[in-house]
């Protein structure tokens, strides 16, 4: 409740302060939707669009199914604000981008925490990175294993010599792979779906939503599963030029994201993962889950160690928030990803 408050009070002098703007200025914001302008993503911009002609801004939006287009076009000019999936900002903005991380946090009430965190005006330094800065993160959800067979999902050991898509810049996926001994399938959020479907691909990762929205189903057929562990949550990212935006509006966006769009987009997740009929998942016992817990924590301290991927000091916090809530964890008393956690 002292959270709500907080950002409540500073939404109250956002608005103060915008109100008394004598001009709005109009802009573009490019939004990424799987399905286009019909789509869940989209229609939730459309709320902030409202919320930003009180911040002295009017966003013209324009629909993007394809993601390395809506990204490019941003990088030109062309867009003054973006929404992209959090692994695509990874490059523009690298902090952010980073909260994407591998089984980096085991619910959405951690994931919860670090947005708060984020979206917190001590916090805005880290939030930009040279003319580019977030303006708001939305959960897209948890991101679960998809196979056609069911029977390898219980020990990753067996996931050697399978054919796995991974989307384009997904770094952290590649170095997952390779420490299995699988084989890597590019792919891009349009066509990954795709390669499933027609067994191009053994498996995919995928939230929840690409079950019925990009027809996964069809993929698994009668024999297939999906893993109920967390690889991952996406989250749904607005960045900015912020030379193109009125003082303060990034920070006034971001408080207002968490505090107005974080139970519309918790709505949407919960509502995807309630279609997966329950014949699908794939549960874990105690020690395979330890098993893949020890198997994700060597890869992200692989790439910690390359210092290329993610952000360490995010790396460092999300070991803090996983291990307040998970202690028992073997890794929360080891010195890794920056040191112990406890």
């Amino acid at each position: 409740m002292l959270k709500k408050l907080t950002l409540a009070a500073l939404l109250t002098g956002a608005l103060a302060l915008s109100n008394s703007a004598a001009a709005r200025v109009d802009r573009t914001l490019c939004v990424f939707d799987v399905v286009g302008a019909n789509g869940d993503t989209y229609q939730m911009m459309k709320q902030y669009v409202l919320a930003a002609q009180q911040w002295g801004v009017n966003f013209e939006l324009k629909p993007y199914t394809d993601e390395a287009l809506a990204k490019s076009d941003f990088r030109a000019g062309h867009c003054d604000a973006v929404e992209l999936f959090g692994l695509a900002t990874r490059s523009i903005l690298k902090f952010p981008g980073s909260l994407d991380m591998m089984a980096a946090l085991p619910s959405y009430d951690g994931l919860s925490t670090a947005v708060a965190a984020l979206s917190d005006p001590n916090a805005a330094p880290l939030m930009k990175e040279g003319r580019y800065e977030n303006a708001g993160i939305i959960p897209g959800g948890k991101v679960y294993l998809f196979s056609h067979d069911r029977n390898i999902l219980d020990d990753w050991e067996k996931l050697a010599g399978k054919r796995i898509t991974v989307i384009s810049e997904d770094e952290q996926a590649v170095e997952m792979i390779k420490y299995i001994g699988g084989t890597v399938m590019p792919a891009s959020v349009s066509t990954f779906a795709g390669m499933f479907n027609s067994n191009s691909a053994d498996l995919s990762y995928a939230p929840a939503f690409a079950y019925q929205a990009l027809e996964m189903y069809k993929g698994l057929g009668e024999n297939g599963g999906i893993l109920r562990y967390n690889l991952g949550i996406l989250t749904f990212q607005v960045t900015l030029n912020h030379d193109r935006f009125p003082t303060g509006f990034a920070q006034h966006s971001r408080a207002w994201v968490y505090e107005n769009m974080w139970d519309v987009g918790m709505r949407l997740v919960k509502k995807a993962e309630a279609t997966i009929p329950t014949k699908y998942w794939v549960n874990l016992s105690t020690n395979k889950e330890a098993r893949y817990n020890e198997m994700f924590s060597n890869v992200r301290q692989r790439l910690y160690d390359a210092d290329r991927v993610y952000s360490r000091r995010m790396q460092r916090m999300l070991k803090t928030i996983r291990c307040r809530e998970l202690p028992d964890n073997a890794e929360c008393t080891q010195d890794t990803e920056g040191g112990p956690a406890i």
